[in-house]
């Protein structure tokens, strides 16, 4: 991970294209040379005044934090031939076509342009929404038509942290356009196509905090005690994890997977604290050997959140891209590891509801 020295290292070795060109037109706009000082003073104040506005259209900032989880969340999986962003530079003729978010190449050539979209409703059980009108659906299909890709829809389920990504042909109205609820888009979920997996192992996972009793007090009467830490100890179910990645792979889970954390436990002898475990397990148990701790995708939003979300704001739209990330959690891992992986590939129901209200 960089240090702020050297993001600004990056910062200074990169060339500002985008910034230059949004200069430029500033200068066309307001028939102002680019080479007067007193532009570039009107252009920092212009920005200022949009920068500002703009932080305060929660829809576009939560959209745009959404765009770019999305593209971290397809590095960390790193599924794919090629990854680019779409939506940039000028379109002609703009009034024919919409350019989607992002397009992607998958390993086995398929060619996708990929539109993403944010829906957030309160309610959780009436995840449902207009995405796309007739004509604008109608403009970025053509768009993919013209340019020999298949157009998918990535919805991002704020309420439920669950993104699902669709086809949208099949599913659209008589009008053209596209009402989606949660229930039929995960049926019909291609995002394993580019890396998604549900993740299972065996519970519960356990974070074992030994105490240095050269450091730490004796509990007194009321219960208190003050205690320095010596050493951590993660297992899964009775077994200890001692390789650095099933480690790694088990915290992940602990912070982002869909168990949930037990009271901290105490572990005494005598008036001696000797450790405290932390305790995570699913909400109900199948006892078939494994549980499921979560989609990738959904803890890699949990992770998202943690780095661009603070008391209910955005305050980052980008976190720092991981390439592979996610990939390299749930690779090929020989038998009779102490932390056992269960994956498993979601395959799109060719018939869904068309619509369940």
């Amino acid at each position: 991970m960089f240090n702020m020295d050297e993001r600004h290292k990056v910062s200074r070795m990169t060339k500002p294209f985008d910034l230059l060109a949004e200069f430029g037109k500033f200068g066309l706009e307001h028939q102002m040379s680019l080479r007067d000082p007193a532009t570039i003073s009107a252009f920092i104040g212009d920005v200022r005044d949009r920068v500002e506005g703009a932080l305060g259209d929660s829809p576009l900032v939560y959209g745009q934090r959404t765009e770019a989880m999305f593209e971290a969340l397809l590095v960390s999986l790193g599924e794919f031939e090629l990854l680019k962003a779409e939506d940039t530079g000028r379109l002609f003729p703009d009034d024919r076509y919409n350019i989607p978010d992002f397009r992607v190449v998958l390993k086995d050539g398929s060619h996708w342009l990929i539109e993403v979209k944010n829906v957030h409703e309160p309610n959780p059980s009436k995840q449902r929404r207009r995405l796309f009108s007739g004509p604008r659906l109608k403009r970025l299909t053509a768009y993919a038509d013209a340019t020999g890709a298949e157009l998918k829809i990535a919805v991002f389920w704020a309420r439920w942290s669950i993104w699902t990504l669709v086809t949208p042909g099949p599913l659209t109205g008589v009008e053209g356009g596209l009402d989606l609820d949660l229930w039929t888009a995960y049926l019909v979920n291609e995002l394993s196509s580019l890396g998604d997996r549900t993740i299972g192992t065996r519970p519960p996972l356990r974070l074992y905090l030994a105490m240095d009793r050269t450091r730490t007090s004796r509990v007194d009467a009321n219960g208190k005690v003050k205690f320095a830490i010596n050493d951590v100890r993660i297992f899964c179910g009775d077994q200890e994890l001692l390789e650095a990645d099933d480690k790694e792979i088990a915290w992940f889970f602990m912070q982002y997977g869909d168990w949930r954390i037990r009271d901290p436990k105490p572990i005494l002898d005598g008036d001696r604290l000797m450790a405290i475990e932390l305790r995570w397990e699913p909400v109900e148990q199948t006892n078939q050997g494994f549980e499921f701790v979560g989609t990738l995708s959904r803890m890699f939003a949990a992770y998202y959140a943690e780095q661009s979300v603070k008391s209910g704001e955005v305050v980052q739209i980008r976190a720092p891209l991981r390439r592979d990330w996610l990939q390299s959690l749930v690779r090929l891992r020989t038998s009779g590891r102490a932390l056992p992986l269960w994956s498993f590939v979601q395959k799109p129901n060719s018939e869904p509801p068309l619509s369940l209200v």
